[in-house]
């Protein structure tokens, strides 16, 4: 979806297929529940991750989400502000 909103002005034919792939997912999971729980308040887990080259200027993509045990409620995505030379150097 962070992607996608960076795409606004210009979509092309694969970005309105994402687009109706979230949507249609969207639709189909509107009756679940978010569910979250602790297992330890002292344990943090932190979930990163690096999208190489995926924007029109070839800057990469980082998302990254905090968890204590079920459920990610603290959750951050941002395109990078320099490009990055290789997948290793994005993350």
């Amino acid at each position: 979806v962070a992607f996608l909103t960076t795409r606004v002005k210009r979509p092309d034919k694969d970005d309105w297929g994402k687009l109706k792939r979230v949507l249609k997912y969207l639709k189909g999971s509107r009756r679940l529940k978010l569910s979250l729980s602790v297992d330890n308040l002292s344990i943090l887990k932190w979930w990163v991750d690096a999208s190489h080259a995926v924007h029109k200027d070839c800057k990469s993509h980082t998302s990254m989400g905090m968890t204590l045990g079920k459920g990610m409620p603290l959750t951050m995505s941002k395109k990078q502000k320099i490009n990055g030379k290789s997948s290793t150097e994005s993350e």
